[in-house]
């Protein structure tokens, strides 16, 4: 099927940022029922296939000359071909023929091979997904040390998907994929605490929901469009006949977007049943650390911050910035209160709460801001801010951080708004333009840039990095244009400037994209996607940095955490970005990326990145009667294997606001 590939060098870092402008919704004039979508059959270049390459010509000695066993590969046909392999071409959904493929290797004992067997039960290659045995393959490949495959274990258990649902077996799991030991595990950094897998059910339902409430948005237009057109002269049968057709697309799409909000409320409510009934509870010590509380808007490293009277970490929230601060409870027992300044606070399943500071509005000298935080064990968490409003100060030494930067820094910078068939949009090209600067000027990125690119354009400049870069430089790949999401079975497309209304034979599709990341050698890879790419995600396979840790701890962590071997993505929460934050020009989406990318001074951790923008847009969002949440976390079968994370560095302090 047709991929967007970008099989880019060995232990690369490629950082993709996609802002879909008008998410994974349809255009508003597709008729789902008109739409004739099938899994692309031809044979490009750039698609990962299962090869098997020609067996090696051995000489014994001088009078035994022999041929050995085929050998199987993950590769491009490309690649496959130059090197004399033989591939599928024609029939790429056929799992059961990819598993033939590679069982006798993983029968053999072939740790990788046992991972990919393993990986084409769970797609499905006896015709539906096959969890059992799909776990057994995983078992055995992560035993023999494959980290990817412990990741997909603990993800099954996490699920109850062919083994029995169990959180302690799916964190062991994912503590041998990470290797804990290795990052200083107790103070500094860990797993997430339990409710992580309600907590995401939960968000993936709100994604879902928002998607489709797009699309009804859209359709509903669409519907009065052609009942205007049917008061023309111009009326007749035809138009009767598709407005007829259109208001049932509208009546099913109302009846999905009925259905998850009785769930997403369902789930509300039962996750704040189980909170209300934990305060009510006797307390009790699980041995677990007590609570921890990170300042998550504006940004501020509390081991940099200035330290003034009764121990007080200096906060400044930039000027022409809301006087609120939002915050976030990290509390592996869970949270029985919340209280600022002696009152107390509301807080979300995730934790996290917003302080508005009216006082501070006039205050010369700040505005003192007391947290205090108890867990369900009665274990007390606090921290003590003072906060002022002005410019943003830069780290007590003055001078701008240097972890990390190993290697060259690239980025392809995608902006799509002139579609020859698709509506055009109008924030694409200046999301990335934007992004551009921010990039280079503030991060300094090498940036190549593409406006109005059409699918050969993207996939040969990814596939030229493939060949320019090498182990030690940074990709990041920012896509900004239309996107498409097939509802029955969630698949997600990129769509690029050329692309049919109705024929999705040029779109990119995500799943492929997929294949690719887990190709791809690199050490690391971060998708800023909608949420259609996102799938079930689980945020136990990430690690965090605590927010109590020390200097010492802290910068030691994030050169530990940028070494290891991740496959992650950080989603827009499934609106439509393509509406403006007060007139801004861009996305709500990307004015919080550029905006958090813009202020911040420091070595920057994408799960510190996507907690601030996360807040950014639910607010904005909210302004405009809409929910929107972002999510971030593993991208699944696509070679996640570790506790890290990609940290972004300035190189150079943001411009001072006169």
């Amino acid at each position: 099927m047709k991929t967007a590939p970008h099989d880019v060098s060995r232990a690369i870092t490629v950082f993709m940022a996609v802002s879909l402008c008008s998410g994974c919704i349809s255009d508003g004039r597709i008729d789902q029922g008109q739409l004739k979508l099938k899994d692309p059959r031809s044979a490009d270049p750039f698609d990962v296939v299962d090869c098997l390459l020609p067996g090696q010509i051995r000489q014994l000695g001088t009078q035994v000359t022999y041929v050995t066993e085929r050998r199987p590969v993950r590769t491009t046909a490309e690649d496959c071909a130059i090197r004399g392999g033989e591939y599928v071409a024609l029939d790429r959904a056929d799992y059961g023929t990819a598993l033939k493929i590679w069982m006798s290797a993983a029968e053999s004992g072939d740790p990788d091979a046992q991972y990919y067997v393993a990986v084409l039960y769970e797609k499905g290659a006896e015709g539906q997904p096959n969890y059992a045995k799909a776990a057994g393959w995983y078992r055995q490949a992560a035993d023999r040390g494959v980290r990817r495959a412990a990741i997909n274990l603990g993800r099954l258990y996490e699920q109850g998907l062919g083994v029995e649902k169990s959180e302690s077996e799916a964190r062991k799991w994912f503590a041998k994929a990470n290797d804990v030991a290795d990052l200083g595990g107790d103070a500094a950094v860990g797993l997430f605490g339990t409710g992580e897998v309600a907590q995401q059910e939960l968000a993936d339902v709100r994604a879902r929901l928002t998607e489709r409430m797009s699309l009804l948005q859209d359709e509903r237009r669409e519907l009065e469009r052609l009942k205007h057109q049917l008061g023309s002269p111009a009326q007749g049968k035809a138009l009767n006949d598709e407005i007829v057709k259109q208001e049932r697309v509208v009546l099913a799409r109302q009846e999905e977007v009925a259905t998850l909000q009785a769930k997403a409320a369902s789930l509300k409510e039962a996750a704040q049943r189980e909170l209300a009934g934990a305060r009510k509870t006797p307390t009790q010590d699980k041995g677990l650390p007590g609570p921890s509380i990170q300042i998550i808007d504006p940004l501020v490293v509390m081991t940099r911050g200035i330290r003034v009277e009764e121990g007080r970490i200096a906060v400044m929230i930039p000027r022409g910035r809301p006087h609120r601060l939002t915050g976030r409870i990290l509390a592996e027992g869970g949270i029985r209160s919340l209280e600022v300044n002696g009152a107390q606070i509301q807080f979300d399943e995730q934790g996290t709460f917003i302080v508005r500071l009216d006082s501070l509005k006039g205050a010369m000298k700040g505005v003192p801001v007391d947290i205090v935080a108890v867990d369900q064990q009665g274990k007390q968490g606090s921290k003590k801010l003072i906060v002022s409003s002005g410019e943003t100060a830069l780290p007590i030494d003055g001078a701008i951080p240097t972890t990390n930067r190993v290697g060259g820094y690239h980025a392809l910078v995608i902006g799509n708004d002139h579609y020859r068939q698709w509506t055009p949009l109008g924030t694409a090209v200046a999301d990335a333009e934007a992004m551009s600067k921010v990039l280079a000027d503030r991060y300094g990125f090498r940036i190549t840039v593409l406006k109005d690119a059409d699918r050969k354009q993207i996939l040969k400049t990814l596939n030229d990095y493939r060949k320019t870069l090498s182990d030690q430089d940074h990709l990041l790949v920012y896509y900004a244009g239309h996107g498409f999401l097939e509802p029955e079975i969630d698949r997600g497309y990129w769509i690029p400037v050329e692309g049919d209304l109705f024929d999705n034979t040029d779109w990119i599709e995500f799943p492929a994209v997929t294949d690719l990341l887990e190709l791809i050698p690199a050490r690391q890879i971060l998708v800023i996607a909608d949420s259609c790419f996102s799938g079930k995600l689980t945020r136990s396979a990430m690690g965090r940095v605590n927010p109590d840790a020390d200097e010492q701890a802290r910068e030691s962590l994030l050169k530990t955490m940028a070494q290891k071997k991740i496959r992650a993505t950080l989603t827009s929460g499934g609106a439509k970005p393509v509406l403006d934050e007060g007139g801004a020009g861009h996305s709500i989406f990307a004015t919080a990326m550029l905006g958090v990318l813009t202020e911040n001074n420091d070595a920057l951790e994408t799960e510190r990145l996507y907690w601030t923008v996360r807040a950014r847009v639910v607010q904005a969002a909210e302004r405009m009667k809409f929910e929107q949440i972002p999510t971030y976390g593993p991208i699944h079968m696509a070679g996640h294997e570790g506790l890290g994370d990609f940290v972004f560095v300035p190189v150079a302090a943001p411009a001072r606001t006169p």
